[in-house]
């Protein structure tokens, strides 16, 4: 791996979101809880009381003002190059605000996501497998790319549901984008990521346990898409299947949740589109590890496959062996637990049930 200077336009837009959405989180809380926007406690989330959500509007004008910022040093981030995303950028946006303020069913939410990656793939991002097969048939690339930006919107999404887990993820990622598009020299690629990685831990400085603010599904779906968007830049920089493997590698956390998901509710025969409280991190909750502690451990997951996938990217077969062992063991370990869990759960209905039914019949008495 050859390192290049790491240009100051890319420097400026980590800066810039940092700076960004470390300034604008405060007053998109303070606006929110004037108005009663946010969550209220359930069973799905740790919190107890009302926490303003749409934290993801100062994300996204921090990202969108790094851009701007970082357009200013030369033509290889011109806005021209990004203007072709902006459709898709902004739909996705408004589905957000639209399902944080009034909390759209699964299939709505999933009809527009399908369009904004329509839109992403109308304007020329393209996912490079180093697959022949796929990538040189028009149709596969297109189903491959449309798969792998509504995968990611939602698998950001679902790991949201614990106090600065899906901005850390993120910016682990993101982090790891910046480091490849600097050995690779990409510039585009390389400001995406840092202003990823700028928004989200300006987000963070207000998001880690206890929150007092939440990203909404504003900022979830938008950090999952700009991460998909990052990849296939960066898959087109250096086509082939070992930067894709790395690409998988760095992104492994939030997909390894949404195949958990998908796995044990079909196999629970739940539908798959139904909300629950099994996630990776209700998991570790329930084991009995603190708010933090299951940031820890989620966190050194994904620096581990991250580093795995840098090193992946360079075309070495063994992190690609090693982080798919751990992966598989990974994939092991949380679905057992999530069915125990889940059993632990229904007997606790069961006997609630019993005591419920036991009481009015001694009350009839």
């Amino acid at each position: 791996m050859t390192p290049h200077i790491v240009p100051v336009d890319a420097l400026a837009a980590l800066v810039v979101a940092f700076a960004a959405a470390l300034l604008l989180t405060p007053m998109v809380r303070i606006w929110a809880l004037r108005r009663r926007i946010g969550d209220k406690p359930n069973g799905r989330r740790v919190h107890v009381r009302m926490i303003p959500h749409l934290g993801g509007l100062a994300m996204v004008a921090g990202f969108a003002a790094a851009v701007v910022v970082a357009s200013a040093g030369g033509p290889a981030v011109a806005l021209g190059r990004l203007a072709p995303l902006v459709p898709a950028l902004a739909l996705t946006v408004a589905l957000g605000v639209v399902d944080d303020l009034k909390s759209l069913r699964a299939m709505q939410k999933l009809t527009v996501q399908v369009l904004g990656a329509g839109l992403l793939v109308a304007a020329g991002c393209r996912l490079v497998t180093g697959w022949t097969p796929v990538d040189a048939l028009p149709w596969a690339s297109v189903a491959v790319g449309m798969t792998f930006f509504v995968g990611m919107s939602s698998a950001v999404n679902l790991v949201d549901g614990h106090d600065g887990l899906a901005a850390g993820l993120a910016a682990i990622s993101a982090g790891a984008f910046a480091v490849l598009a600097a050995a690779w020299g990409a510039a585009l690629p390389g400001v995406l990521a840092l202003a990823t990685v700028g928004v989200a831990l300006g987000f963070l400085v207000y998001n880690m346990p206890p929150g007092r603010i939440y990203m909404g599904d504003t900022g979830s779906m938008f950090l999952g898409t700009v991460l998909a968007v990052a990849a296939c830049a960066l898959s087109v920089e250096r086509p082939g299947s070992a930067t894709f493997a790395g690409l998988c590698l760095i992104l492994a956390v939030p997909m390894l949740d949404v195949f958990l998901a998908i796995a044990r509710r079909t196999i629970l025969r739940l539908p798959v589109f139904a909300a629950d409280s099994l996630h990776m991190h209700h998991v570790l909750a329930r084991m009995g590890f603190s708010a933090r502690q299951v940031l820890a451990i989620l966190y050194g997951m994904q620096s581990l496959l991250a580093a795995l996938g840098i090193v992946a990217a360079q075309g070495f077969v063994f992190p690609v062996v090693v982080g798919g062992v751990f992966l598989a063991g990974a994939f092991a370990v949380f679905l057992r637990l999530m069915f125990v869990v889940h059993a632990a759960d229904r007997e606790d209905v069961d006997d609630d049930v019993l005591e419920s039914t036991a009481a009015r019949r001694s009350a009839l008495r």
